[in-house]
């Protein structure tokens, strides 16, 4: 089953954000194509991030909406406040398995679904992979999110990931495919055929970099296989509305961008938690929407020799995911200095 991340993992797309009415109008055509269940936001970023997830729950769009974060209480608290399921991610880096556990246990007793996102499957080999995500069971996941973070490991090898999985966890499995080097739809070929449960897909494959698994595409797919009855006409609604965004807000340069290995959005990141591990992510330059954080704001003033007052980074940080959102526009390097030539 086809689980739509446009709303969420669009919104790492670089130079993309959303305004919540573009968001809402996403949600409301996306769900007309008869896809039911969605990972819509990142609450703990920005108020906005809450208050959508709020109307797309109230709006009943979709059968099984999710809301993402770290495994922090702060969180998963945060999450569960909007009504939504809960979805968090490993930290990149593991220090102490223990608190993660413990994060977890206090998210399984909220309620509802509980999917935990095993970040950068590649950084591990299958025996790890199989320790971790039986330690996540444990402690109460009912969905197993197997995301090739990097966009890089080979079909046949990620194939070998989930059926060496499947056999070992009783949890449904969900998995999460990046475009960096072309194999985001074999990959989820690759993942279906070897028992995943869903699949993570966007419009027109956008996403953090250059994207993940095409909607259109795996829509085809599970029809084809008689998995999943997607609306394959009203679904193209859905990618005329989020073309038009794109064109408005980036250019038709957008696709040549996006292209895996050649287009400069493989070296592009978005996400503010992205920006901290540059020796797992390629390449300097970000995109900054209502996902950035303090590091990427920080890295961005610093590399442009941008004097500024460190006790008021917080704010200057707000100052632009509230630009972002008023806008719906991701913000250049000029507009950044401005706010915080302002704040200072």
């Amino acid at each position: 089953m086809i689980t739509d991340d446009t709303l969420r993992e669009g919104m790492q797309t670089p130079g993309i954000a959303f305004t919540m009415g573009e968001k809402l109008t996403l949600a409301r055509l996306i769900s007309e194509a008869g896809i039911k269940r969605a990972l819509v936001s990142y609450p703990v970023a920005h108020i906005s991030e809450y208050e959508v997830t709020e109307k797309i729950i109230k709006n009943h769009y979709f059968d099984e909406t999710f809301g993402l974060g770290r495994t922090l209480k702060e969180d998963i608290d945060r999450i569960y406040s909007t009504g939504a399921n809960i979805s968090l991610h490993l930290p990149f880096k593991i220090d102490d398995m223990n608190i993660i556990r413990e994060n977890v246990r206090y998210a399984s007793k909220k309620g509802g679904k509980l999917e935990i996102g095993i970040v950068d499957i590649d950084q591990y080999n299958i025996s790890e992979l199989i320790k971790i995500c039986s330690a996540m069971e444990e402690s109460g996941a009912n969905i197993l999110q197997i995301p090739d973070t990097k966009g890089i490991t080979p079909p046949e090898k990620y194939g070998k990931i989930i059926t060496a999985l499947r056999k070992s966890v009783k949890t449904e499995i969900e998995i999460h495919c990046h475009n960096d080097a072309g194999y985001a739809i074999m990959n989820a070929y690759e993942g279906i055929k070897s028992g995943a449960d869903y699949i993570d897909t966007t419009l027109f494959g956008t996403g953090e970099r250059n994207g993940i698994s095409d909607s259109m595409i795996i829509s085809k797919m599970l029809n084809d296989y008689e998995i999943e009855k997607i609306n394959i006409n009203k679904l193209k609604t859905a990618y005329d509305y989020m073309l038009g965004l794109i064109l408005n807000k980036i250019g038709s340069e957008f696709f040549l961008n996006n292209y895996p290995l050649y287009g400069k959005n493989t070296s592009i990141h978005t996400a503010g938690t992205h920006a901290s591990f540059g020796n797992i992510f390629r390449g300097n330059n970000y995109s900054v929407n209502v996902y950035t954080g303090r590091s990427m704001i920080k890295n961005i003033l610093n590399e442009n020799n941008i004097n500024f007052d460190p006790s008021k980074l917080n704010i200057i940080v707000n100052k632009i995911k509230d630009y972002s959102c008023e806008t719906g526009r991701a913000l250049e390097l000029n507009d950044i200095i401005k706010i915080s030539g302002e704040m200072n």
